[in-house]
């Protein structure tokens, strides 16, 4: 009997929403929601100072060090990342621009010119490449696969170029992988936008051609399957002035995002060389009203809308319930998806996911549930039955994960102020203690506000969960992942009035009005665990999950939440 090749995973994250929805599958596995072992994860960018860029470096970094190895339990903070990053380095005098990459003006500097106007206008040629390609994909597709290709000739060639590059690592662990089993890379990114848009096209070609560029060509990609969630608009902004377009000479405007995005799907699927690499494609489009994001800077973030911005560390997007859904497309694509399907598929077969709506006027109003995400029986279920025992569904592991690691996380928050050091203290009263490094409690501290809220001052801005909800423009109740409102509504902490209500809505309905949440809490954990001395982070996390797997957090979020805040 011939044993089972194995499979490993490799995401890449291309983009300001490819980083997004890195995020989002990020905070999958901190949900334990993702049952491999390991998932290699290349970002991919072309602004070195986007602010998507260094929250998605901060939140890796969390993550690597509250990682436990604890894979395929369904437990927070299990699988490894091995996390890598590219970014071509377009700051150099030779490569700022277009026209200096492609050596225009060199050799028949005439000829040259002439052929590079019949494709590129020249604004596009002449446009600085430090924010990125700014939607201009037609360009952006040429210089990416170019930055890559460049990159892995260096890199074989030179040894220090090798040792210092994170990308020939990533692709050479897909060829290495290749060797032994089988690799499924998956990619993330829009339709609309420069990286991610110019990315997708190119990337199953930039890795099969990286592979046999190390190995001078001598390599089969019979086991290599590319997957790829791709994102059409969701989100606007203003467009810029006309002062601001002549002074960049080119610059992302909202308004052409459907016409991009349309384009680009035509070619997706139409395309040849598309349709005989990529196995799956995972389509995801927004149909409802899109976020306004001058509008929800101001409103929700404190931010002042001022002129659009063309990249750097302004550029900073909130986290949206379609990033969320890209996420479980990976995941879909990395362990639902059988090994048998992968060979027997010969072009590109294409999924799309649609959720529940209401009219509102004009208007759709989208409805979130926890299996519009994810649906399925876990591994056993069959077993459990037999036995009599009630077999728990994806949808329902992963609503009682998020809302208890949320309510947790608010509790860290507003109990301990926002130092999970605190909480470890409590505990320890009670004859629990476990042994966290001073890294890993900053980490988890940092994690807490991340993905709930975080105080700057007088100002409350949201977090990675609360910016889902009101990226849904003022979300009814059941709206976003039966979620009531209130438990939400962390923006009430700017009104000092209404922050004294906020305990309130953090005690579960059992426990009546008497007591704070964080004496629930400790009092839930005491009776369902035994006590331990000197326990590690894992079982830390396993006495977390114990907890919530004996409150129905999320029942008490949608049902009891009103009556406690009145």
């Amino acid at each position: 009997m011939t044993q089972a090749k194995p499979s490993k995973n490799f995401l890449i994250a291309a983009g300001g929403t490819g980083m997004r929805c890195l995020q989002s599958f990020l905070n999958m596995c901190a949900m334990g929601m993702y049952e491999g072992e390991s998932v290699d994860i290349l970002l991919l960018e072309t602004d070195i100072e986007n602010g998507d860029k260094k929250n998605s470096e901060n939140l890796v970094n969390w993550y690597q060090t509250l990682c436990t190895n604890n894979a395929g339990k369904f437990g927070f903070f299990g699988p490894q990342v091995n996390f890598y990053t590219f970014v071509p380095d377009y700051s150099k005098d030779n490569k700022r621009r277009f026209t200096l990459i492609s050596r225009v003006e060199e050799g028949d500097s005439e000829t040259n010119r002439m052929l590079a106007d019949l494709f590129y206008e020249e604004g596009v040629q002449e446009f600085d490449l430090m924010h990125g390609f700014r939607a201009q994909t037609h360009v952006g597709t040429f210089l990416m696969y170019h930055a890559i290709i460049e990159e892995i000739k260096e890199a074989v060639a030179k040894d220090l170029v090798r040792n210092k590059s994170q990308l020939y690592k990533f692709i050479n662990n897909i060829k290495e992988q290749n060797t032994q089993g089988e690799a499924r890379v998956f990619v993330v990114g829009s339709t609309f936008g420069g990286t991610g848009a110019s990315s997708i096209p190119v990337m199953a070609r930039a890795i099969t051609d990286s592979a046999k560029i190390i190995t001078g060509g001598v390599i089969k990609m019979e086991d290599i399957y590319f997957g790829a969630v791709i994102l059409t608009p969701y989100f606007s902004f203003k467009s810029p002035s006309k002062e601001h377009k002549k002074a960049e000479r080119v610059i992302a405007d909202a308004q052409f995002f459907a016409h991009n995005s349309a384009a680009a799907l035509m070619y997706y699927i139409k395309d040849e060389t598309i349709n005989t690499t990529y196995k799956r494609f995972y389509f995801l489009g927004w149909p409802f009203q899109s976020l306004n994001m001058d509008d929800y800077k101001a409103k929700v973030m404190g931010a002042d809308g001022g002129k659009t911005i063309t990249g750097g560390k302004s550029q900073e997007n909130p986290a949206h319930p379609n990033e969320l859904m890209g996420a479980f497309a990976a995941k879909h694509f990395f362990e639902m998806t059988k090994k048998e399907w992968f060979k027997e598929t010969y072009n590109t077969d294409i999924r799309f996911k649609a959720i529940e709506y209401e009219k509102n006027q004009e208007d759709k109003i989208a409805y979130f549930h926890f299996d519009d995400m994810i649906e399925g029986e876990v591994k056993g279920a069959a077993e459990a039955a037999d036995k009599k025992v009630k077999p728990k569904t994806l949808p329902e592991i992963f609503k009682n994960n998020m809302a208890g690691l949320y309510y947790l996380n608010l509790l860290i928050q507003d109990e301990f102020a926002g130092n999970v050091k605190n909480l470890l203290e409590v505990l320890a009263r009670y004859n629990y203690t476990y042994n966290f490094s001073d890294s890993e409690i900053e980490a988890f501290s940092r994690f807490a506000e991340y993905f709930t809220f975080k105080r700057d001052g007088e100002i409350v801005k949201p977090g990675w969960v609360p910016q889902m909800f009101y990226s849904l423009n003022a979300p009814k109740e059941g709206q976003f992942l039966n979620m009531h409102p209130n438990a939400m509504d962390v923006l009430m902490l700017r009104d000092k009035d209404k922050a004294s209500q906020f305990n309130k809505r953090l005690m579960f309905n059992e426990f009546a009005k008497t007591g704070k949440a964080s004496d629930v809490f400790v009092s839930k954990w005491a009776k369902h665990n035994k006590p331990i001395k000197k326990g590690s982070k894992k079982e830390f996390f396993d006495h977390m999950k114990t907890t919530f797997d004996h409150l129905n957090v999320i029942n008490w979020f949608k049902e009891n939440i009103n009556t406690q805040s009145k």
